[in-house]
């Protein structure tokens, strides 16, 4: 996922939310990150995409929800709703929408039908940073030779994942990583010592190698992608695990040091930095220690709730304080994309899917969200900062 830092005048929020008349979500008591929405407060629910994808993503969360225990608990702010009542949620929409189509209807008997909750936001007041990620196209091959040098890895026979919760309740969801040194469980190599020491290399774990660097470190950051090789077929890799070392945002670190200003700061700015110095570009990465693994796959990206990812639909958000695979409803400006070049924005509200999270997506005030694959979709992600509002919808229990 692709860490972005924004700084948004309000004149700006002004014109995001012109014509909503949305009161900000009163302040939620501690350590919860979602309020209930009145009716009389719910958004005008225009969607912006066709009915397909859509249809795509909700089946996706279905089958999600349908291999868990029908008891187990997601949290909406104060409230908990079951698996159960999550896919029954997901199955009424689903009916709601093939018989009334978008419009004031669906409103009308989304309202009558559903709750809504809205994220506070990074600013308790509702405010979401929106970003995005693809799926990037990298060039490899098999086997290494003097240009395809950089390798990717699979997930290493020693790492080790822990989740906390199994040791204290209050720390479930909280997961550290490491490998096994005697009796003890330590940190797991960073990303100077496993590319620069080569600390892995030789167990074959290489899946193949690559010919961009700074591309190998934007494929981590995306945490799935495509690998052209010589002969023109291509592999898909996805997400496996990563090292446990903390993720830090390479964009920001830029910024504090004066190599990049906030109008550059995009993905392409930052790529196109690190081709340009190539002798600082290994010291820079390096100061994100964390390191991903990958496995080939067959089919599309999947996500962490481990189906495939429907472009424009599917969404990342922190795990440990939104419900996964919940129907989601946002907000903001996107970018308009001709030949490979941003020609304006234009605001967009749609309805998706929770299917995803990352290591840059932290808190009750960021989203990432998934653009799919291609030039149009990496110019897109590349450059999409932009702040938002984010609510949930849930079948009434009475319902």
């Amino acid at each position: 996922m692709l860490e972005r830092f924004v700084c948004v005048t309000m004149v700006l929020l002004g014109l995001v939310f012109a014509g909503c008349g949305l009161s900000p979500p009163q302040a939620p008591p501690p350590g919860q990150f979602m309020v209930r929405i009145d009716p009389d407060q719910w958004p005008e629910m225009n969607d912006d995409l066709d009915p397909d994808s859509l249809h795509r993503a909700v089946q996706e969360s279905r089958t999600y929800l349908s291999r868990l225990a029908s008891d187990r608990l997601f949290h909406y702010g104060p409230d908990s709703y079951s698996a159960a009542h999550l896919s029954a949620s997901l199955e009424t929409f689903e009916s709601l929408w093939q018989a009334l189509g978008p419009g004031p209807a669906l409103e009308k008997a989304l309202k009558e039908k559903f709750l809504l909750y809205q994220s506070v936001g990074r600013d308790g007041r509702g405010e979401v940073l929106l970003t995005g990620y693809y799926e990037p196209l990298l060039d490899g091959s098999l086997q290494p030779d003097s240009r395809y040098r950089w390798p990717v890895y699979g997930r290493p026979g020693d790492l080790i994942e822990v989740d906390l919760g199994d040791f204290q309740p209050d720390l479930s969801g909280r997961r550290i990583a490491g490998r096994i040194d005697g009796l003890r469980l330590v940190p797991y190599p960073t990303r100077a010592e496993i590319d620069r020491q080569s600390v892995l290399a030789g167990q074959g774990l290489e899946l193949l190698w690559v010919d961009d660097p700074a591309a190998l470190f934007f494929l981590h950051i995306q945490g799935s992608g495509r690998v052209r090789l010589p002969g023109g077929d291509v592999v898909r890799l996805g997400y496996a695990a990563n090292n446990g070392r903390p993720y830090q945002s390479l964009g920001r670190y830029m910024m504090k040091r004066g190599l990049l200003d906030r109008e550059n700061m995009s993905m392409q700015g930052i790529r196109g930095w690190l081709r340009d110095h190539p002798d600082q570009a290994p010291d820079l990465m390096d100061h994100n220690e964390r390191y991903v693994f990958f496995k080939r796959l067959e089919g599309d990206p999947v996500g962490n709730i481990n189906v495939p990812l429907t472009p424009n639909r599917s969404v990342a958000l922190d795990h440990r304080k939104f419900p996964k695979g919940a129907l989601a409803w946002i907000e903001s400006r996107k970018p308009e994309v001709r030949n490979e070049e941003i020609s304006g924005w234009k605001p967009f509200s749609r309805f998706v899917l929770v299917q995803d999270t990352g290591g840059a997506i932290q808190g009750p005030g960021r989203l990432d969200l998934f653009f799919g694959h291609g030039p149009e979709a990496e110019t897109a992600a590349g450059h999409m900062k932009e702040p938002g509002r984010l609510y949930f919808l849930v079948l009434r229990p009475e319902t």
